[in-house]
């Protein structure tokens, strides 16, 4: 019965979630807050259709590690390293600062010493979640600025482990700070430190023979399943020393990303985060009390915009200490203004503990809330409120802050690493064009990795995996396969979701060639000795970077 009531509670989410999103999307409010909406409907403070929210939530958090899996998926250790120290430096100042002025404020209004440090802990950390989702929904993840609100993410949740150890300290000592406090956080550094060196280096030597043997196996089922045990077993170890469960997942992202399997395992990550990750808002939504709310909407009105406004406030003046641009201080203010997940767990535990007060506890459960569900619109709105500030200079920083995304876009992406496939690759390395090889044999992957070949691991008749090898950005494709089938599911699946990118096969025959035209094919080329010539040739005349007698001569 207890199952049936889970099944029951999962289908109401889901049916709130259906009606909710489109409805936010049609008024331009983005998902986010339509699922946050949902939670407020079908949560107790309305129509009270969930019986059982803690376990639904806990569930719903791994919608989170998947997000932080997928960035970590795309941000590999030398994309790190160019972060830089001033990064480094906002993010690390603006914990110390944001806890000092919220603590402060927290003290003047009357309350106990350690209540006001788990508060300015509490609201300190920014919703990673929501944060990143909304970056991702409006393209700007990649660009400068939102690797920048990322890498301060990520200092947020390396300093959840000190606060709870804190946290810990002031329930032994009767919710007093002692000088107990320096050696427990001390500990707790170094067994943090220790945990992320033994994932680096368990993970670099062990993570590739791994996903090579479970490849051979060529079962999807198994590679996914090989996924899932990645994600969620460093997500465990790092929980187990006291950091977050996203933060291990992000590790465990950075590890794969460095590996031929990224693009292959982040389709088979897809659908798990996205569904989860909405269920986690839902849930959000449903811990907000509406009738509290009510009672003290003014109180809770104004402390949540003075939340929102003062850190923004805050987060622009450290950035702009740290030499970022006017416009980049102000875009990353807005962004990380809100207050995050970490808050609930934090300020619940303080409540259990007696830190801090029942009353002052619910009433920063509805700022944390209210902070939370408003960062959708206050980031749309400031975003045009600064995009209209934004002078020449700007447009100069935002080409600047593009630049890396560029160097990604327009690449060839080669299905296929046999014969054929190498001498495309070769044709167009000759000519200076950047591509992409996907492959389904660990064979040739083994191959092209020992010849320093960009192949990866990857089923190309999925559009999941497509996406996840940047066809967006690519400039054509190229089907090297001897197999028809094989090409024929490859053109339909760019075809259905790239209608305007060029795609180029081989074949064997004329029927083949027929199939292929139906399926929307941009060219064909037989099947003969010269295949390979032939189809480098096609690309770049396509591209206007060279004709067909020109590579002859090349070729000599």
């Amino acid at each position: 019965m207890v199952e049936n009531h889970h099944i029951i509670d999962v289908l109401v989410l889901l049916l709130a979630s259906v009606v909710a999103v489109p409805l936010s999307q049609k008024l331009h409010m983005g998902p986010v807050l339509g699922y946050l909406v949902a939670g407020v409907v079908v949560g107790p403070s309305g129509f009270g259709l969930v019986a059982d929210i803690e376990s639904i939530h806990a569930l719903a958090e791994l919608g989170v590690v998947f997000l932080l899996f997928t960035i970590g998926l795309e941000m590999t250790l030398d994309r790190l390293k160019r972060i830089g120290l001033p990064v480094l430096g906002l993010g690390v100042s603006q914990i110390a600062v944001t806890v000092l002025v919220v603590s402060s404020i927290v003290l003047l209004a009357g309350y106990p010493l350690a209540a006001a440090v788990m508060v300015g802990g509490a609201l300190t950390m920014s919703s990673t979640a929501i944060v990143l989702q909304v970056l991702n929904e409006r393209s700007q993840l990649k660009t400068r600025y939102g690797q920048v609100a990322l890498a301060v993410l990520l200092l947020q949740d390396l300093a959840v482990s000190p606060f709870l150890v804190l946290l810990e300290v002031l329930e032994n000592d009767g919710g007093a700070l002692t000088a107990a406090v320096w050696p427990a956080l001390g500990l707790a550094a170094l067994k943090a430190a220790g945990a992320i060196g033994v994932i680096f280096i368990v993970g670099r030597v062990l993570l590739r023979p791994l996903l090579r043997l479970v490849c051979e196996a060529r079962s999807s089922e198994v590679f996914a399943a090989s996924t899932l045990l990645v994600a969620l077993g460093t997500s465990w170890a790092t929980e187990h020393v006291g950091l977050s469960m996203a933060f291990g997942a992000f590790l465990a992202g950075m590890l794969i990303a460095e590996t031929e399997y990224r693009h292959q395992v982040q389709a088979d990550i897809e659908p798990f985060r996205g569904i989860l990750l909405g269920l986690f808002f839902t849930t959000v939504g449903m811990r907000f009390d509406l009738s509290l709310a009510l009672e003290n909407i003014w109180l809770v009105m104004g402390l949540t915009l003075a939340l929102l406004l003062g850190k923004s406030a805050l987060i622009m003046v450290l950035s702009r200490l740290f030499r970022f641009t006017i416009w980049r201080s102000m875009r990353l203010g807005g962004v990380l203004s809100q207050a995050g997940e970490f808050a609930f767990v934090l300020l619940g535990m303080a409540v259990l503990g007696g830190a801090v007060p029942a009353e002052l506890g619910h009433l920063m459960f509805l700022v944390v809330a209210a902070s939370m569900a408003a960062t959708p619109f206050y980031i749309t709105v400031g975003s045009r409120w600064v995009t209209m500030l934004e002078s020449r200079e700007t447009v100069r920083q935002a080409r600047l802050d593009s630049r890396d995304e560029q160097k990604n876009r327009s690449h060839v992406l080669i299905v296929g690493f046999g014969e054929v496939g190498r001498i495309v690759a070769r044709m167009l390395k000759a000519y200076g064009l950047p591509y992409l090889v996907l492959e389904m044999s660990p064979r040739r992957i083994n191959e092209g990795l020992a010849l320093a070949e960009p192949v990866f691991y990857g089923d190309a008749s999925l559009v999941s995996v497509l996406k996840a090898a940047g066809a967006e950005q690519s400039r054509a494709v190229v089907v090297a396969t001897g197999d028809s089938s094989v090409t024929l599911r490859v053109v339909e699946a760019v075809r259905s979701s790239f209608t305007t990118l060029p795609i180029f096969a081989r074949v064997s025959d004329e029927a083949s060639a027929a199939a292929l035209r139906s399926a929307g094919i941009t060219d064909v080329v037989p099947e003969t000795m010269e295949v390979g010539l032939r189809l480098a040739s096609a690309v770049l005349h396509d591209d206007r970077h060279g004709s067909e007698d020109d590579i002859r001569d090349w070729v000599g």
